[in-house]
């Protein structure tokens, strides 16, 4: 079986690409799934614009506040100082003695101002709102990728926007949990179908 490159995929998805905008997405004729196809890749697209406004927005809040962490002194020389972000960590590292008792609620307080001054710098300067976007954009993408794969095609412009949506989903989360093969296994079905429906009927 020859090996295919990523390369390869990405000109699959690209040669796809360019004859699904040829299709028509709506009329008698038009195959649902090209429209979902459509709203597939602008939701994609808006999970990856969001996402980059996000990681921007972040970066910049983090240059100019810190991230929401406190440092605990350890005896280890080999990591003095230990930053942490959770109370479970404050607990985990001091241990939940009497002894560590006074740190432990001192350095508990300090974490809750800095997370609430991070919470309300990135309410501010618009973080949060990208968060929310980027997130519901992806379970929009999430929703329709699953539609994508349920819906049976009608046509074989159908069956090509099933399969591209598998193939550039996949590109872009390669670690992809069993949704190309369940694309792949309906397509197939597809295909099927398709054919057995427009092949002649010799028994008459």
């Amino acid at each position: 079986m020859p090996k295919t490159t990523k390369a390869s995929r990405r000109a699959a998805v690209a040669a796809a690409v360019r004859f699904l905008k040829g299709v028509p997405a709506e009329g008698a004729a038009a195959d649902p799934l090209v429209g979902l196809w459509r709203e597939w890749r602008r939701a994609s697209a808006a999970v990856r614009r969001h996402g980059r406004t996000a990681q921007r927005l972040e970066r910049e809040l983090a240059a100019r506040i810190g991230f929401p962490r406190v440092p605990i002194v350890t005896t280890d020389p080999d990591q003095p100082i230990v930053w942490v972000t959770e109370l479970e960590q404050i607990d985990w590292i001091l241990g939940k003695t009497a002894a560590t008792e006074a740190q432990r609620q001192r350095l508990e307080r300090e974490l809750a101002d800095v997370r609430a001054r991070w919470n309300a710098e990135a309410a501010a300067c618009g973080y949060t709102e990208a968060q929310e976007r980027e997130a519901a954009a992806g379970r929009r993408a999430e929703d329709l990728l699953h539609t994508a794969a349920a819906t049976p095609a009608r046509s074989l412009a159908g069956v090509i926007a099933k399969l591209a949506v598998a193939a550039e989903w996949a590109l872009s989360e390669p670690e992809a949990d069993g949704h190309p093969w369940t694309f792949l296994s309906t397509a197939l079905a597809d295909l099927t179908a398709i054919t057995n429906n427009s092949a002649p009927d010799h028994g008459a």
